[in-house]
């Protein structure tokens, strides 16, 4: 069986089996198989790793064309190594017969990560995997109030700060079980703080609750709700404060992210009151309104070609120490006038 758990699929995400190049994310927390996913593909392609090296194949060409999966398994990277190749697919049932092949005959020049959704046991995709030993298998399921506290514990040392126990405590009940949008929040948590040194019950009420408070929330806000003028001058404040660049590029990407989770659930039959409803980390209620907003402007599609966008962004901001107001003044405009065609379309 290759079925991986607990302790050990952490394990292997940090270190995978280049004998299990196919690798299957699947599970109701889809914050944790994106983060996952993420991980696993800088596992794969080590440090200094070539650009070309790294795939993400579109979902609709597979679902058209799922022979390109192995095309693209046997062609070799022009500068060499190992190449990964990733997939996200909510219901991949369309790769059986090419992931079959696969794993009769695996690619010894590349792996396979395929991020889907909640898939259960009998799924012809994750039974095939996991009777193969040439394949891995990894359910990602919801944090528990431990995994959150590992979370909070581990981030908060990655940036070289404390915490008092009570704003941990705090911070724990405050966020939810998903993966990705709790380390969001703390990562925003522990950039609020960064001037203190102390993680206090104070930064993590202003950081967690009232996001609206803190100038890098209102550019993202206002930007994926495509108020152009309103995110402009946010910015202008964050940039007045110090921020740098590339925190606010990473604050909008994230922001976009947790839209994106969002959306999601909405396309599959939830209403967007709902949806905010039982958001966590919990949305505070002076910003239901802008999120709800936002959530109206964008579809699943267009997010992510946004997210991709601002993930490049993200990149060239941290290595270009030049004209670094004008990127964000030119990611915040494109950001905020796409929300407002489609916003503008469906009026």
């Amino acid at each position: 069986m290759s079925e991986i758990k607990g302790q050990a699929a952490d394990r292997f995400v940090e270190k995978p089996d280049p004998k299990q190049p196919i690798i299957l994310l699947h599970g109701p927390d889809r914050g944790r198989v994106s983060m996952r996913a993420k991980a696993l593909v800088g596992a794969i392609a080590g440090p200094n790793p070539d650009p070309m090296s790294s795939v993400e194949l579109d979902a609709t060409l597979l679902e058209s064309d799922p022979s390109r999966l192995a095309e693209e398994a046997d062609s070799v990277p022009m500068f060499g190594g190992h190449k990964s190749i990733l997939v996200r697919m909510d219901d991949p049932k369309a790769l059986v017969k090419p992931v079959e092949a696969l794993l009769t005959s695996p690619p010894t020049g590349a792996s396979i990560v395929i991020a889907a959704g909640d898939l259960k046991k009998s799924h012809p995709l994750r039974s095939r995997i996991e009777k193969a030993n040439t394949g891995a298998s990894i359910a990602c399921y919801a944090a528990d109030r431990r995994d959150i506290a590992s979370l909070v514990t581990e981030t908060v040392r990655q940036h070289g700060l404390t915490i008092e126990r009570e704003a941990q405590e705090e911070a724990i009940s405050l966020l939810g079980a998903d993966h990705a949008m709790s380390q969001a929040e703390i990562e925003k948590l522990c950039l609020y703080a960064r001037r203190d040194g102390t993680i206090t019950v104070d930064h993590v009420h202003n950081s967690l609750v009232d996001g609206s408070a803190h100038a890098l929330s209102d550019v993202s806000d206002a930007a994926f709700a495509g108020r152009r003028d309103t995110a402009l001058e946010a910015l202008g404040r964050a940039l007045a404060e110090g921020m740098e660049a590339s925190v606010v590029t990473q604050m909008m990407l994230r922001h976009g992210q947790s839209l994106e989770r969002m959306r999601i659930d909405i396309e599959n039959g939830s209403s967007i009151d709902s949806v905010v409803t039982r958001a966590r980390p919990m949305i505070f209620f002076k910003r239901r309104p802008i999120v709800e907003q936002a959530l109206r402007c964008w579809t699943t599609s267009t997010l992510r070609r946004s997210l991709a966008y601002l993930d490049e962004e993200l990149a060239i901001t941290r290595l270009s120490q030049d004209l670094k107001a004008t990127r964000l003044e030119r990611q915040v405009l494109r950001i905020s006038s796409e929300a407002a065609r489609t916003r503008g379309r469906s009026s």
